[in-house]
């Protein structure tokens, strides 16, 4: 006579957990003596009596069958909730991050910097098209294209300063083009 086994040691056998092999005890589909069975009774009954599922088609390789499987990939790894978890976390995680930032301060708001911006090209754009016309009487009776220069590049630098004033303003930048300091 074989040695008689608990339950856990016959899932153990059978590749099965615990609680199948008491539900299948439960339901007749397998003896015990005393609450213990005997392996090679037991072996023989579970593959006489267990109940099978349906197999499963065979799901095509690709990305048209983890479309259809929900996000699951064909080997049946996965499933769409777990992928929709992962990304829920994933945004949980960016959205923390954001708030960090905003609250640490080092977030600013896109809406802010483009109002900004807006503003201080306008008023660049303004300065620099007004060049032509104010220099322009001055210029013309001067013959020294090196004083010239220097006048134009004076009334550029006035103009780039005017634009980094009103950046620096809005709290974006430290601009400098080419002013010391």
């Amino acid at each position: 006579m074989t040695e008689l086994i608990n339950a856990g040691e016959l899932a153990n056998i059978l590749g099965v957990s615990r609680q199948a092999v008491q539900k299948a005890q439960r339901t007749g589909r397998l003896s015990a003596i005393g609450g213990k069975f005997d392996p090679t009774v037991a072996k023989i009954q579970w593959e006489t009596n267990r109940r099978r599922r349906p197999a499963r088609p065979k799901e095509p390789a690709g990305e048209a069958a983890q479309v259809r499987n929900g996000g699951q990939s064909p080997s049946g790894e996965g499933s769409g909730y777990w992928v929709s978890k992962t990304r829920r976390e994933t945004a949980e995680a960016s959205k923390s991050e954001l708030e960090l930032a905003k609250m640490a301060g080092t977030l600013v708001l896109r809406a802010e910097i483009d109002r900004t911006l807006f503003g201080a090209a306008r008023v660049m754009r303004d300065q620099m098209l007004a060049l032509a016309p104010r220099l322009a009487a001055t210029l013309a009776p001067i013959s020294d294209p090196a004083v010239i220069e220097r006048r134009i590049d004076a009334e550029i630098r006035v103009a780039l300063a005017a634009f980094a004033q009103q950046v620096r303003a809005g709290g974006l930048l430290d601009v400098n083009f080419g002013q010391p300091g």
